[in-house]
């Protein structure tokens, strides 16, 4: 048996637009007088909640 892989044409819908599901700023937190921190809507979620245990502590 010889092992061909398939191969399959994906079209976009022309209406895509990947500025469209860029990321945005969800929310800023001042953590000291010269840090702050912002989180994007994208964040992954055991990201985001190392990064609240790490600055709320």
């Amino acid at each position: 048996m010889t092992n061909k892989s398939d191969v399959v044409q994906i079209k976009m819908d022309k209406s895509f637009n990947p500025q469209a599901s860029a990321p945005t700023k969800a929310f800023q937190v001042r953590v000291d007088d010269n840090k702050t921190v912002i989180v994007y809507n994208r964040i992954q979620g055991y990201i985001l909640d190392s990064l609240i245990k790490a600055v709320f502590k």
